[in-house]
């Protein structure tokens, strides 16, 4: 398959199969609060460390730990879900809401697993790649940090998207294949072999097929709310207060969801459709 035909296969899935929206919602507002929220945690973390701890703030940090914990029980769970649902349409099966969610809940222990190794050893990677030249920089020797930077970084862009690769594979071998975290590694390891090519393409079809979702969103959002704003000027209602915005803000929540879900439906399809794909070839 091409990219094209990736990016293709990707959106019409995403688009069409709607019992795999509520799991695909789950991985697409992954995908978005990662990107959103990156480089803004440690500031968070640091502001909310400044203020001391009342009774509301730690009830606070309960709830948010409960709605993190949810959500990435969630996300693993979706991530099966997509996965096994996107092989039953591949097979001209209709997936169930139903039928995602106990897929979801079978594999959702090994994919977590599969996750902790991945980031543990991008983790690792990353920390042998950069502390040298952070200890030099720390020490004043800033020239040779500099000269150890360079090939850490021409070292570390290829390992880092490899290990995604990794991940990615491994995590459609474990649920299609029913296979514990350790084999499903090593499976993908070893498939990875000759196919970096392929998995660069789709890292690629993947990109643009979220991109694709998210402009055609930004366009139909504001067909969206246009029923509301005209009902609301036919009313002569013209001035933007709070519950006017809150009005606005709940009308256009289903066409959020529906562009989150399909883009994170989409990514999930192209990743899946790529495995099988190669792995039939």
């Amino acid at each position: 398959m091409t990219i094209v035909e990736m990016i293709k296969a990707g959106l019409r899935i995403g688009r069409t199969s709607r019992t795999l929206w509520l799991y695909g919602f789950f991985l697409g507002l992954e995908a978005t609060n990662y990107r959103a929220n990156r480089g803004h945690s440690l500031g968070a973390a640091a502001h909310f460390a400044r203020h001391s701890l009342t009774t509301g703030t730690v009830a606070l940090a309960a709830i948010a730990a409960v709605l993190l914990l949810a959500g990435v029980f969630m996300y693993f769970v979706s991530a099966g879900a997509l996965i096994e649902g996107v092989s039953q349409v591949q097979q001209g099966k209709r997936p169930t809401v139903r039928a995602g969610w106990r897929d979801g809940l079978a594999h959702c222990g090994v994919l977590f697993r599969i996750a902790v190794v991945y980031i543990t050893t991008n983790a690792g990677s990353l920390i042998v790649l950069v502390a040298p030249s952070l200890i030099l920089h720390k020490l004043g020797a800033t020239t040779m940090a500099m000269v150890l930077g360079v090939p850490a970084t021409l070292i570390a862009v290829p390992w880092l998207v490899t290990l995604y690769m990794w991940q990615a594979f491994a995590s459609r071998i474990a649920v299609l294949e029913n296979r514990h975290a350790n084999d499903a590694l090593l499976k993908a390891r070893l498939f990875l072999h000759g196919r970096l090519l392929h998995g660069l393409k789709l890292i690629i079809a993947a990109t643009f097929g979220r991109l694709i979702v998210v402009l055609a969103g930004a366009i139909a959002l504001p067909a969206a709310a246009l029923p509301v704003a005209v009902a609301l000027r036919s009313l002569g209602v013209t001035h933007a207060t709070i519950p006017l915005i809150a009005l606005g803000a709940v009308a256009l929540l289903p066409a959020l969801f529906t562009i989150v879900a399909i883009s994170g439906t989409t990514q999930s399809s192209i990743w899946t459709l790529g495995y099988i794909v190669q792995q039939r070839s």
